[in-house]
């Protein structure tokens, strides 16, 4: 999708959609962060068309004929969903057998399957001999961090660098994660593929994994907070500034997000990975804006 400009208000944005509508270009509109509407148009090959008619409908909003291309459309678009309806009562595609796969990312349900596992595991006995496996370093009850904290992972055993994401210490701690990865998760790779992700998660999974050992004294943390602030923080960069993005995100979310991060600072959720958190967000952030600046400059260059 292409932004193509802003309307001052919901009434003349919706106005104007259905004007667009009639004239047979799919487009969208939601609310800016400065109070006005943007509108985007579904084709690239629709985009010339749709900034005359944006041109001519700011020039003169209240002529006659957007409020009849406004009846119009709604015409259309019941007709249109009765359509789509009878249609879909009549084929089974993938997505209607393989329900599962509008809700989770293929990677997304991958990182999910082997955190609830290793989660499962632990809960029959294997917890010490899994945490010494996946946790940054070696450990035990009276550790202390070392002169060279990093010296096993980087001697060979790199994983450990990423695999203290899937550790996680209670039902509570593992399902708030899970929910935020199975959104945030599928979010990014239905839009930028798993191998984005992917990446996206190492880029984020290391450094706060790192920061966490080496600011927090102990390898015995664990979760995937780290890396679900990553993946909000990246969200929520390309909602703000990439003019081409299709992420959603809304103002209760980000609000829950950063009060959550803030009451974790604080101490009363008890122990809590801070650093792990705060970098997380950082990269993400940082990675998120970064897209968003490139998208931009060659959306518009």
């Amino acid at each position: 999708m292409r932004h193509i400009g802003n309307l001052p208000d919901e009434s003349s944005a919706l106005t104007f959609s259905d004007y667009l509508y009639v004239q047979g270009i799919e487009n969208e509109v939601e609310p800016a962060s400065d109070g006005s509407w943007k509108v985007w148009i579904h084709a690239d090959d629709k985009i010339e068309a749709a900034e005359r008619y944006l041109e001519l409908f700011v020039k003169n909003p209240d002529n006659p004929d957007y409020l009849e291309s406004a009846r119009q459309a709604g015409s259309q678009r019941q007709q249109k969903l009765k359509e789509e309806q009878a249609y879909q009562e009549k084929v089974y595609d993938r997505d209607r057998i393989f329900v599962w796969y509008n809700q989770f990312g293929v990677l997304t349900a991958i990182l999910i399957v082997i955190s609830v596992a290793v989660y499962v595991f632990s809960l029959f006995g294997y917890e010490a001999s899994l945490r010494q496996i996946l946790s940054i370093a070696p450990f035990n009850d009276y550790y202390i961090l070392e002169n060279k904290p990093l010296e096993t992972a980087l001697g060979g055993e790199v994983w450990r660098l990423v695999t203290p994401i899937f550790i996680h210490f209670d039902p509570l701690h593992i399902l708030f994660n899970m929910l935020w990865l199975k959104d945030l998760g599928t979010a990014i790779e239905k839009r930028h593929g798993p191998v984005a992700l992917a990446l996206l998660v190492l880029a984020t999974a290391m450094p706060s994994n790192v920061a966490q050992y080496l600011f927090g004294h102990h390898p015995g943390f664990g979760g995937f907070s780290g890396v679900v602030y990553g993946l909000f923080g990246y969200i929520w960069m390309q909602t703000r500034f990439n003019l081409t993005s299709t992420f959603r995100l809304d103002k209760q979310t980000v609000t829950l997000m950063i009060v959550w991060f803030v009451l974790c600072l604080t101490g009363l959720a008890g122990p809590i990975a801070n650093y792990a958190h705060g970098v997380g967000l950082a990269v993400g952030m940082l990675i998120g804006y970064s897209s968003a600046a490139l998208s931009n400059r060659q959306a518009f260059k």
